[in-house]
């Protein structure tokens, strides 16, 4: 019998390697979205066509990464260790795996995974693993308290028998994601190398590891994109003229968190916001450690503060 950590393994696999087509619903804080997605493997290749079916019109198109390419939440997820600063991070560190028992979704019969943080510093979640493909049909947002945040529950799918023969239109077949970068994908047990940027982040939650990075353009913007296996978070770093008319920002948006600080460094002012869908405090812990690194340092400082 498959543990609950094997399930989840599953899981992740089945996600980027089956063609599969649907339509789910995304609820939170009483707000009920629906949703129509066609995911096709092609050639090694990932495509998506994502079509919100309430609200505003919108149509995405969608080429993702290719079948050999796993980034950190992929290793994570499947079990491997990353090594950052000479200590590896693992998902069962930081998680509990409970099997709560059987049910049904989308007309299939599926696992319910209870997933709970040993920490206060990210959320649990409760998942729906279809027993036959492992595909995920159902995931439920946990505060620290219990109570459900957000929901995903896909209402109707169709698999891979059914999705032979259906044509990629030139949209699809065009399309390109920002995620389309090969430079982030890991092999197992690689270790994650530190970014050359003039800031690092002097703390971070136990077990979250750099996922992807973009440096400085000619924005005067960076960002950096952590992830644990489960939760996300981003940083982002500002040092544009429009920086000084940012107010100070300490918001939340249905499960996603942004909080924002100011700094000054060598007579520049920079706006550092921190993203995600991860506790309050967790993220204006993150964004209060963001200082100067080596790389930064070659001078003082000047007015260094928030």
């Amino acid at each position: 019998m498959e543990s609950a950590y094997d399930l989840m393994a599953r899981m992740a696999k089945a996600s980027k390697e089956l063609s599969y087509k649907g339509l789910f619903t995304y609820e939170y804080r009483g707000q009920l979205r629906s949703i129509k997605v066609v995911h096709l493997v092609r050639d090694g290749q990932t495509y998506e066509r994502i079509v919100h079916m309430d609200g505003p019109e919108r149509e995405i198109f969608r080429r993702g990464d290719n079948l050999d390419c796993l980034r950190a939440a992929d290793m994570l997820l499947r079990g491997s260790s990353l090594k950052v600063n000479d200590t590896y991070a693992e998902l069962e560190d930081y998680y509990e795996f409970y099997i709560r028992g059987d049910g049904r979704i989308a007309g299939r019969q599926v696992s319910l995974v209870e997933i709970l943080p040993k920490d206060k510093l990210r959320y649990g979640y409760v998942v729906a693993i279809d027993k036959e493909t492992g595909l995920m049909l159902q995931s439920v947002l946990l505060s620290q308290s219990g109570k459900p945040l957000e929901r995903f529950q896909y209402v109707e799918i169709s698999l891979a028998t059914n999705l032979d023969n259906f044509q990629l239109s030139s949209e699809m077949a065009k399309s390109e994601d920002i995620d389309v970068n090969q430079s982030a994908c890991l092999e197992a047990n690689q270790e994650i190398e530190p970014v050359p940027s003039i800031w690092e982040p002097q703390w971070l939650p136990p077990g979250f590891v750099l996922s992807s990075y973009q440096p400085e353009g000619a924005d005067g913007q960076e960002s950096w994109m952590y992830t644990d296996g489960l939760a996300v978070f981003s940083v982002f770093i500002d040092s544009t003229e429009g920086t000084r008319n940012f107010p100070p920002l300490d918001a939340k948006l249905g499960t996603t968190v942004a909080v924002l600080t100011k700094t000054q460094y060598r007579n520049k002012l920079y706006a550092i916001c921190v993203v995600g869908e991860i506790p309050r405090a967790t993220a204006a812990q993150v964004a209060n450690a963001i200082r100067p690194s080596a790389i930064g340092e070659v001078g003082s400082p000047q007015g260094q503060g928030n």
